[in-house]
């Protein structure tokens, strides 16, 4: 008389096992991508501090920081999202000369900023979804005494599936937000041959001095 109760019993509860296998697994398979974003990231912060502990020369220093540009950076999305909407409008030749030039000029920016002799301290916060492919990771660094809250976006390559630095919010301002106010209005005045010529006094500037 039990034969087909336990059945429907069984089948009810095979059923509602597969259901929490698949719940499980949808789970994991959406927090683990999160999870490799801030593995890249710290590996990332950590290759580019152990180029500092070497201390080579500043000119050695912004050529080993450029071949770590592509493996770290998403620089085309950054230099996307930094000139706006007329970024559609600029042919490829274009777009790939914006941006080499932003990310040797963000680079110089960098190392001429480099002083101390103290490593920074990092605290890394848990990942934040801002979209499916896109996370934002807040840190906490401490240097020279000095502690600064900053935050960085990652976006995923769908082709390679790793994960890149697009922007850097540090106590607040975001370095595509900050370079798109200087880039607007070249744009709107010169187009993209107006922000081609400026980045390169730019950078002629910053590498001379």
């Amino acid at each position: 008389m039990f034969g087909p109760f336990r059945s429907s019993l069984l089948q009810k509860t095979q059923r509602s096992l597969i259901a929490l296998a698949a719940l499980t697994l949808a789970t994991l398979g959406h927090a683990a991508p999160v999870d490799d974003a801030r593995g890249a990231l710290v590996a990332g912060i950590d290759e580019v501090s152990s180029a500092l502990r070497e201390r080579p020369k500043q000119d050695d220093l912004v050529k080993l920081l450029d071949t770590l540009v592509d493996k770290h950076f998403a620089f085309e999305t950054t230099t996307r999202l930094a000139i706006g909407p007329a970024w559609r409008d600029l042919k490829p030749a274009e777009q790939q000369s914006l941006t080499k030039l932003f990310s040797h000029l963000v680079i110089r920016t960098y190392v001429d900023r480099i002083g101390g002799d103290t490593t920074p301290q990092v605290v890394y916060s848990a990942p934040t979804e801002l979209r499916p492919g896109r996370v934002e990771i807040p840190t906490r660094v401490t240097s020279a005494g000095q502690t600064y809250a900053i935050a960085y976006r990652l976006e995923l390559n769908p082709s390679t599936q790793h994960w890149r630095v697009y922007d850097i919010v540090a106590e607040g301002v975001s370095l595509i937000s900050n370079y798109r106010s200087q880039f607007d209005p070249i744009v709107r005045k010169s187009g993209a041959a107006g922000l081609i010529k400026t980045l390169e006094l730019k950078l002629a500037d910053s590498t001379a001095r």
